[in-house]
Parts: structure tokens; C-alpha cells; sequence
């Protein structure tokens, strides 16, 4: 019993000394896993975000190629007409 009493300093000694520095440790690995996890999900959003824009852009891009081919086709028969009137004459 007497051996316990002289090892009780000791190990209160090496809890106040070594004590602070694991808890410390131990929060900043929690607030790392919190940090990670919310990165995750903010990724997440960010990567949604992103296929969204893809898909309305691919979208106009395609609406926008459609426009401007029938533009290019009624610019090519107004120049085709206009030209053949000029040779008429």
C-alpha cells in the first residue's frame, strides 16, 4: 500500500505534465475530423454546382449552334437570290 501512496505524485506528475499536451492533441484531431467532413460536403456542393453549369452551358451552346447555322442558311440563300438577280441583269 505504501508503494501506491509514493507512486501517487508520480503519476499525478506525469498527468500534469503530459496530461495537457495529449488533450490538446486529442482536440485538435476532433477538430480536424469535423474540418474534413465539412470540406467533404462543401466539395460535394461545389462538384454539383459545377455539373449544373456544365449542363445549362452544353444546353446554350447547342441552342445557340442551332441559331447561327440557320442564320448562316438564310444568309447563303439571300446572297444566292441576290446574286442570281445581278446576273439577270
Amino acid at each position: 500500500m505504501s508503494e501506491v501512496v509514493a507512486q501517487t505524485p508520480d503519476v499525478v506528475n506525469l498527468i500534469q505534465t503530459v496530461g495537457f499536451p495529449i488533450a490538446c492533441c486529442i482536440a485538435l484531431f476532433v477538430m480536424m475530423i469535423k474540418y474534413n467532413k465539412s470540406h467533404r460536403e462543401e466539395v460535394a456542393e461545389l462538384k454539383d454546382a459545377i455539373y449544373e453549369m456544365k449542363a445549362t452551358f452544353s444546353e446554350a451552346s447547342a441552342q445557340q449552334s442551332k441559331e447561327l447555322t440557320q442564320a448562316i442558311n438564310n444568309n447563303t440563300i439571300a446572297l444566292t437570290r441576290l446574286s442570281d438577280k445581278l446576273d439577270k441583269e
